[in-house]
């Protein structure tokens, strides 16, 4: 066998300067993630909560209003309908993108009052809504009056554990940003560098959101919730970034004396 022998320098024992630590990379894109995550999850409790809210008030407006004979059982059937139906999209309007792709991936579009009808009508009484006598009509037509202002449970019950998870998120999100702040030799500094991390993620996730429809489709919640928290943590990696990169400046800010 021949030897084979191969003559150079070689570097031992080396140590390599990562620009940055991808342990505090991961840290900011999760406090950016999480971030997003906690206010839209707030946000859409709210949004929820005030939608169970109208349209409970406006069925037993118009229950009142058909009781006192003010309006006819046909009257007050087509206001609701079309009313709730409003109040539902202009809360769609004000809900995150995450929460509209959930409510989409439930009901697209509203169904049509003589869906309704022939829904009812076959439910109560086993026949065509056409077929049903006066009295029977007016029946359905309470029941769909009634009907109108009862909220999904289900929806409003996963609101509520989204509201307490967005509350502890933020804390968590909190408790780390104020661990880093106490740890840190220059406070003002870092607190300038946990708000751009911070403010990158929740910029991230808006505007990833903006890309949603065109990437997911409406009703995809899944699809939604990852181009969402994906970009918010892009976004919280991106403020860590641009912190280290105005090092300086934030260092001159800290010795401004302006808190």
């Amino acid at each position: 066998m021949n030897n084979l022998e191969v003559l150079g320098q070689y570097q031992t024992q080396n140590g390599h300067i990562l620009p940055r630590s991808p342990l505090d990379e991961a840290l900011a894109g999760m406090e950016g993630a999480a971030t997003k995550f906690s206010l839209d999850a707030i946000n859409d409790a709210q949004t929820r909560a005030s939608y169970a809210t109208n349209i409970k008030r406006m069925s037993a407006q118009v229950r009142a209003d058909v009781a006192a004979g003010r309006i006819s059982s046909q009257e007050g059937v087509q206001f609701c309908h079309e009313m709730r139906n409003k109040i539902m999209a202009e809360h769609r309007k004000i809900t995150s993108i995450t929460g509209l792709a959930k409510a989409q991936q439930h009901k697209k579009t509203p169904p049509t009052l003589p869906h309704l009808f022939e829904k009812y009508a076959t439910n109560k009484y086993g026949k065509s809504y056409e077929v049903l006598s006066v009295d029977q009509k007016q029946q359905i037509h309470y029941e769909i009056i009634e009907s109108s202002g009862r909220d999904n449970a289900k929806f409003t019950k996963g609101s509520d554990q989204l509201r307490i998870m967005g509350k502890v998120g933020i804390l968590v999100t909190a408790a780390f940003a104020t661990y880093e702040i106490l740890n840190a030799d220059n406070k003002i500094k870092e607190t300038a560098r946990q708000g751009m991390i911070i403010g990158g993620g929740a910029a991230g996730g808006f505007l990833a959101g903006l890309g949603v429809s065109l990437i997911c489709g409406p009703g995809a919640p899944f699809c939604a919730i990852a181009v969402v928290l994906a970009g918010s943590a892009a976004g919280g990696i991106a403020g860590s970034l641009a912190a280290d990169t105005l090092d300086d400046e934030l260092e001159e800010f800290s010795k401004w004396e302006v808190f």
